[in-house]
C-alpha cells in the first residue's frame, strides 16, 4: 500500500480550520440588524483561529515536504483570515452593544 500524501494530522487541522471559518462565516453573515449574542461565539472563535495557527507553525517544523509545507501554508491563512475577521467584526460592534447595553441598564 501507498503511503498518505498527506498525514491524517494535517487532513484534521485543516477541517478544524475550515470548521473554525465556517463557524465564524455563519455567525457573522449579514441580518436584519445587529446581534450582540454573537460578539462572544466570535471572540471564541478568533482564540480558536489563534490557537490553530500556533498548530499550524508546530506541525511545518515536523513536516519537511514542500507540497505539505503549502498545505499548511494554506491552512495558515485562511486561519489567520478568520482571526482577522472575526476580530473586525467583534471591535466594529463592541462599542454599539455596549452603548445599548447601558441604556438598558438605566
Amino acid at each position: 500500500m501507498a503511503r498518505p500524501r498527506f498525514p491524517i494530522r494535517l487532513l484534521a487541522t485543516a477541517i478544524l480550520i475550515l470548521g473554525a471559518a465556517g463557524a465564524s462565516w455563519w455567525f457573522m453573515r449579514p441580518g436584519r440588524g445587529i446581534d450582540c449574542n454573537r460578539l462572544a461565539p466570535l471572540t471564541i472563535l478568533a482564540t480558536l483561529a489563534a490557537f490553530l495557527m500556533s498548530i499550524c507553525f508546530r506541525q511545518m517544523a515536523r513536516h519537511k515536504d514542500k507540497s505539505q509545507r503549502w498545505f499548511l501554508t494554506v491552512c495558515l491563512l485562511v486561519a489567520a483570515a478568520t482571526l482577522f475577521s472575526d476580530f473586525r467584526y467583534v471591535r466594529r460592534y463592541r462599542e454599539i452593544c455596549d452603548a445599548v447595553q447601558q441604556q438598558f441598564r438605566h
